[in-house]
């Protein structure tokens, strides 16, 4: 089996995703809507389609090992923390030696690794710093994805849309415009959608941060989509 994850797979897989929710954003309801999405995308890589053997025994005196993905959800990060998706190294997978995908008492470091972030966070900022504590470890790469939805449906020039445009200027774009420092393997995406706002146009439908600004860019020009996210992952 070719086991070699390369990041150009990784980063193919994240801009799938993120076109199809773009696309069509009612295809996420929650944070865990976006994971499944993901790892759905993740899997058809080669690498991660097959179990990979343990040193766990099956029994006393058997000869034969359990297997497992290097690709799991919820794994744990230390200190109580768990981090929503991970991809393991296969060296690291055949000296697992404990049932809860340990090496002795510690939990392994992700090759790869991904934090994910909503409009339904409470607090976006102090998500994003606990995000990349999270991260800094990773081997590879580690990924911080938040997609904001505006699910309001107001019309340009109305209070309701003034009101929202507050709300979303301070609870996510600043965030991201005050914070732009992580570690060098964390790479950070965000995307803010505003899908049903009641007007012909989907100019301004999705903006996405390119680590300096935010740029509109056309929902329907898949394109242009791939490579505004692709460029910040790079």
């Amino acid at each position: 089996m070719n086991c070699t994850i390369n990041k150009d797979d990784i980063d193919n897989a994240i801009a799938k995703t993120c076109i199809e929710i773009i696309q069509e954003p009612l295809l996420y309801f929650s944070e865990a809507d976006i994971q499944q999405l993901l790892v759905e995308e993740l899997r058809k890589i080669e690498a991660l389609k097959e179990p990979y053997q343990t040193i766990i025994h099956k029994g006393k005196n058997s000869k034969s090992f359990y297997k497992t993905s290097l690709l799991h959800r919820e794994y744990g990060g230390g200190g109580g923390t768990r981090i929503d998706i991970v991809i393991f190294s296969e060296n690291d997978v055949k000296r697992i030696d404990d049932l809860n995908l340990k090496i002795g008492k510690e939990y392994l470091k992700p090759k790869f690794a991904f934090e994910l972030g909503t409009e339904k966070t409470i607090d976006i900022g102090k998500h994003l710093i606990n995000d990349i504590k999270k991260l800094n470890k990773v081997r590879n790469t580690g990924y911080i994805i938040h997609i904001y939805t505006d699910r309001t449906q107001s019309v340009t020039g109305t209070k309701l849309r003034k009101n929202t445009k507050g709300k979303i200027i301070r609870d996510f774009k600043s965030v991201f415009e005050k914070n732009k420092y992580t570690y060098g393997n964390i790479k950070k995406l965000a995307i803010l959608l505003s899908p049903f706002k009641e007007q012909k146009l989907t100019r301004g439908k999705c903006e996405i941060f390119n680590k300096n600004r935010w740029e509109k860019v056309n929902v329907n020009d898949k394109s242009a989509l791939r490579k505004k996210i692709t460029g910040q992952l790079d």
